[in-house]
């Protein structure tokens, strides 16, 4: 009887693989221009790309600082995105030339600064004009409480003395609230002018093609294939040996 020959079934796989290694090289390639050019020509955008962020600062309207009431300010724009984020608004804009898009970008980022030193302005004047009438107020007040003590110091029979000892209660006490509403105001406004919207930036590139991420993936996947192929190739070139001896 005759011994069966020991085999080596890594071994044969390898030398099989290294016998037909320009597998390695056509196949990966074909796979890599395949779908990097298939993601290539799917992505295909608009060849240049801008970006502008615009700090909104102390703006709190929705109607400027809401992503969707911004939006339908320019809904007449084509090829724009628009992104808010904390006190931030970026828009995107896509277009054939980089002249185009950075043209664009500027009015667009222009009109909508103006809209938002317009409310900020407008903001800032009502909060002056009431913070002037409550000091207007503080010093009326205080006026009358000096008053009230130079009364309180006279001889005052008893009803009088209880009413006057009231209005001096009640007064402190409108007193001390339009001071802490004025102190507060004050604080408001010193943070609130430093929060003046504006242009934080402007730039255009050219658009991403995601063509080598594409090519990536069709290099790892055609090195898969190839072993897969060949490993194939190898199974049935066995069994087609095996069924003709």
């Amino acid at each position: 009887m005759r011994e069966e020959k020991k085999r080596f079934v890594l071994y044969e796989y390898l030398m099989y693989f290294w016998k037909r290694k320009h597998y390695f090289l056509i196949v990966p390639i074909i796979t890599m221009l395949l779908i990097g050019g298939g993601v290539y020509f799917l992505k295909k955008d608009m060849p240049y790309t801008g970006q502008a962020v615009v700090y909104t600062g102390g703006v709190t309207s929705p109607d400027l600082t809401r992503e969707n009431n911004i939006a339908a300010k320019f809904a007449d724009e084509e090829n724009l995105e628009i992104f808010v984020s904390s006190k931030q608004v970026k828009f995107t804009k896509k277009g054939n030339s980089a002249k185009e898009v950075e043209q664009n970008l500027n009015n667009l980022s222009g009109k909508y600064v103006d809209d938002l030193i317009e409310n900020y302005e407008g903001r800032l004047e009502k909060s002056t004009v009431y913070l002037n009438s409550l000091e207007k107020r503080v010093e009326v007040l205080n006026a009358a409480i000096e008053k009230y003590n130079q009364d309180l110091e006279k001889d005052l029979d008893p009803d009088k003395y209880e009413l006057l000892i009231d209005l001096f209660i009640e007064t402190e006490k409108e007193l001390s609230e339009a001071d802490a509403t004025a102190n507060r105001m004050r604080s408001d406004l010193d943070f609130f002018v430093r929060e003046k919207p504006k242009v934080l930036s402007e730039n255009v590139t050219q658009s991403k093609t995601y063509f080598k991420e594409g090519a990536a993936i069709g290099l790892i996947l055609g090195l898969l294939l190839t072993v897969l192929l060949l490993a194939l190739m190898k199974y049935l070139s066995e069994g087609r040996r095996y069924y003709n001896d």
